[in-house]
């Protein structure tokens, strides 16, 4: 099987999980909140082997087999804040004969104040069955943060954030074009051209780190539902 056929395949198996998460957490949302309560991240287990049943069940109609459930050690949890916790969890696919075609993951999103979810889980499709070569994808940002997949985020927990100031940030890499060519080029102008567009904005300069032959400069600033000049 091409890795296009399995990615035509993972796609309609979304379609499969944009339901079956969700019927799940409402059918059984007040149970998962207490079961939180009382263990703590447990509850997003007990969640997850429920809804990937139907997923496990798509696959297999499609002739490729899937062990659904949840195991710890087929998983990472090592990005984002502790509201928005994101969890990658790995199935090998097989085919009937039990030939490898390649793993499946499953990305969760969830909070460890309540038992929340702040985004919808999703599926990537991955070429190796290898752990270390998995974990070694799942260390590159590319691999999880997927330009081409719209990103949906669901209502914050009640009382979340209360009275807090939110952020938004941005980065540019181009800043160190400022510092190249000649020492008779290296005046302030040019950096002072260049941040004042970011401070135009409200954005605020909070640190500069060289990054091989880059140098790549993090603003931030107060978040607003809409930012004009």
């Amino acid at each position: 099987m091409s890795m296009m056929e399995l990615k035509e395949i993972v796609r309609r198996a979304e379609q499969v999980l944009s339901f079956s998460w969700k019927a799940v957490y409402e059918r059984r949302i007040t149970e998962l909140e207490e079961m939180f309560k009382a263990y703590g991240d447990r509850a997003y287990g007990a969640w997850i082997q429920d809804f990937m049943s139907p997923v496990a069940a798509h696959f297999s109609q499609e002739g490729i087999t899937l062990k659904s459930g949840f195991q710890l050690k087929n998983s990472i949890e090592n990005w984002g804040p502790p509201e928005e916790r994101e969890r990658c969890i790995w199935y090998t696919l097989s085919a009937n004969d039990g030939a490898p075609i390649g793993s499946l993951m499953l990305q969760v999103y969830h909070s460890h104040r309540a038992f929340h979810i702040p985004r919808p889980p999703r599926l990537l499709e991955l070429e190796t069955v290898e752990r270390e070569e998995i974990l070694s994808l799942l260390s590159r940002a590319s691999t999880r943060v997927r330009w081409d997949r719209k990103e949906e985020r669901l209502p914050p927990a009640e009382g979340q954030w209360s009275g807090a100031v939110k952020w938004e940030y941005a980065s540019d890499v181009s800043l160190g074009d400022c510092l190249n060519g000649t020492e008779g080029d290296h005046s302030s102008w040019a950096l002072d051209e260049a941040l004042s567009h970011w401070g135009r904005y409200g954005w605020e300069l909070v640190s500069v780190v060289p990054s091989g032959a880059k140098t790549i400069a993090y603003f931030k600033r107060p978040y607003q539902d809409s930012c004009l000049p």
